[in-house]
């Protein structure tokens, strides 16, 4: 029942059904509207607009979706390399790769070098063994928004391999280099994010990889000496066995690039009486002989004293037979040409 509204007119009490103003009606209309609108607009931040996704916390990427982002990559790379005359590279599972793209993202130490001043050939020779050439390359997203970016949130190993090779003039184009080498035949990589709510970073870990020798005896260092018993492709004739020491970097977080350090020892493997300059030759037995079927086989058994604090890494250079030609852009890149690093085996004192 509606109610009455009264009032007195000419002395009458005039009493009539109170009806709403417009005014109110227009008003709860625009009220409910509004509401309507707002209720779409977060529909279309949470779910529609394909740049950006909020997280509370950061996700993880399913892993499906990093092997299929990865494979995307390789054959991205293994495009460009076509194009310059280089061969193919095949993915190959490192443990270093994840567990250095966890490392970054964990300490947001943004350096070749852990905090203790490790080079990676440290972390590759205990995650993966040493037993062949490597490099790392490094790669960041970094965003500072208050929402997560899909730059960050998702994996996109092809956008890390683009500017590597395409947008690295600032890392005077090694990781360029790197990644073009006809020397490395393998790639593997890894990812990882860092967010907090205020800002974040996307890591990627690239490692290439110089897969040319079938170990019967991996490299190894145990009791102050140093073994070794494989065969090295047809193609990769062993020239050189080398040790390099490094200090321990005292500043990590300066160093955008890394070396294994100075040459320690050296020894000519593929002419007797030929000897390094400016190194030591090491005592102990050497063997490279050339087997029927065209493969290197290699043997070394060499006594090792480590006997300062720092890192060594023990290394076979080969000579490229298939007389490749590329073209490296980086300032010391004509002398990867036709050498290439087949191991690479560090050890911590």
């Amino acid at each position: 029942m509606s109610k009455l509204k009264c009032e007195r007119r000419s002395g009458y009490l005039v009493c009539y059904p109170h009806r709403r103003r417009v005014k109110r009606i227009v008003g709860r209309a625009l009220a409910a509207l509004g509401a309507v609108v707002f209720l779409l607009l977060l529909v279309y931040l949470y779910v529609g607009n394909p740049e950006t996704l909020r997280l509370p916390v950061a996700q993880k990427v399913p892993e499906a979706e990093n092997d299929a982002s990865k494979l995307q990559a390789v054959k991205y790379l293994n495009r460009i390399r076509g194009e310059q005359g280089i061969p193919p590279v095949q993915l190959i599972d490192f443990n270093v790769a994840e567990a250095r793209a966890k490392y970054l993202s964990r300490t947001n130490l943004f350096s070749h070098y852990d905090a203790e001043g490790r080079h990676p050939g440290y972390w590759y020779t205990q995650l993966d063994g040493g037993l062949y050439g490597v490099e790392e390359n490094l790669m960041m997203r970094y965003v500072k928004a208050n929402w997560l970016p899909m730059s960050i949130a998702e994996a996109n190993y092809t956008d890390a391999i683009h500017n590597l090779v395409f947008n690295d003039v600032f890392s005077g184009w090694g990781h360029r280099d790197s990644l073009l080498d006809p020397c490395n035949n393998y790639v593997a990589m890894g990812t990882s994010y860092f967010w907090n709510g205020t800002y974040g970073a996307r890591y990627y870990v690239v490692y290439m990889v110089a897969k040319w020798v079938e170990w019967v005896s991996p490299p190894r260092y145990e009791g102050g000496r140093f073994t070794a018993e494989g065969y090295a492709a047809p193609v990769m004739k062993p020239k050189f066995f080398a040790v390099y020491y490094a200090k321990y970097e005292s500043n990590p977080a300066s160093r955008h690039s890394y070396d294994v350090g100075d040459l320690y020892f050296c020894k000519v493997l593929d002419e007797p009486f030929a000897k390094c300059k400016d190194a030591q030759e090491p005592a102990g037995a050497f063997t490279v002989e050339k087997m029927q079927d065209g493969k290197w086989h290699i043997k070394i058994d060499m006594p090792a004293a480590l006997d300062r604090p720092g890192l060594y890494t023990f290394m076979i250079v080969a000579e490229d037979l298939r007389g490749l030609k590329w073209s490296p852009l980086s300032l010391w890149g004509h002398a990867r040409v036709g050498k290439c690093r087949i191991m690479e085996y560090t050890v911590a004192k």
